[in-house]
């Protein structure tokens, strides 16, 4: 294969070197090259060479030859994902790739990434007894930053696509027995924060939920409390948001001794007679 176009060089049985030529240096005048091992058929690689020249006529490869993964993935953060996510979000997605991606691809160049060495990211994750969902959840992660990345055109393929994920376990619900709630309930009436504590066990909201009621939220002719936003904390920092997905905006039926308790929290409050017993 001629030099300027692109090499497969054998290294093993089933081990090939594809070098994609890029053109020269502007200041320095040396050679630039795209190296990738593929690992398969001599067919396979020269599959790869032709996929990665028309990258390269496209302007992509160049592109990827430049720009490490943590380049990539600190600009899909500040630009898309801050953009768009919640905070906590953001913090999770940064906090998720800094542990865990970072350290081992962090210094690659996106181009020359490949599903295999994702898969072996994965495996020592799951070396390390880190769980099946953290690993899902980390590929859904890496996978959003590449797929912007063939979005904005660096890359013409997600080398996520094709990753075998450990099989995620789904644990069954436990419920407290109905006996259990009444003397869950008996104990938490001794507390001021009985009312709280009430309204958690006798609903099923997410605690993001109901630490965010407002009493403009409870309707206490018919009985209910409107969901409708979040508490979302960032940090030392505590902010309101609306609730994530729409199906989740719903009205909750309370149950009498609760809306009895809530109503007693209200007047306390208004009064100012509220302790701390």
């Amino acid at each position: 294969m001629a030099r300027k176009l692109g090499q497969i060089i054998a290294r093993g049985a089933s081990t090939w070197l594809v070098r994609v030529y890029l053109g020269r240096d502007p200041q320095t005048g040396t050679r630039k090259y795209h190296n990738q091992i593929i690992q398969g058929s001599f067919r396979e690689a020269q599959r790869f060479l032709n996929l990665k020249l028309q990258q390269r006529d496209n302007g992509r490869v160049s592109r990827a030859a430049v720009m490490s993964l943590n380049q990539l993935l600190d600009q899909w953060l500040t630009d898309v994902v801050k953009a768009r996510a919640r905070p906590s979000t953001f913090k999770d997605y940064e906090t998720l790739l800094r542990l865990h991606i970072g350290p081992v691809l962090g210094n690659r160049l996106i181009g020359t990434i490949s599903q295999i060495d994702i898969q072996s990211l994965y495996a020592r994750m799951f070396e390390r007894s880190l769980s099946a969902r953290t690993i899902e959840y980390t590929n859904a992660v890496l996978e959003s930053a590449f797929l912007q990345a063939v979005r904005w055109k660096m890359l013409a393929e997600d080398p996520c696509v094709g990753v075998d994920l450990p099989r995620v376990k789904r644990k069954e619900m436990e419920a407290l027995s109905v006996e259990e709630c009444r003397r869950f309930l008996e104990v938490a009436e001794k507390s001021r924060w009985f009312p709280l504590l009430a309204l958690a066990l006798t609903t099923g909201m997410r605690p993001s939920e109901y630490l965010a009621l407002k009493w403009p939220d409870i309707d206490w002719q018919r009985g209910t409390a409107s969901v409708w936003r979040t508490i979302q904390v960032a940090g030392s920092e505590w902010t309101f948001d609306d609730t994530k997905r729409k199906r989740s905006r719903r009205i909750v039926k309370l149950q009498n001794f609760v809306l009895k308790a809530l109503r007693a929290l209200k007047e306390a409050q208004e009064s100012g007679t509220l302790n701390d017993s």
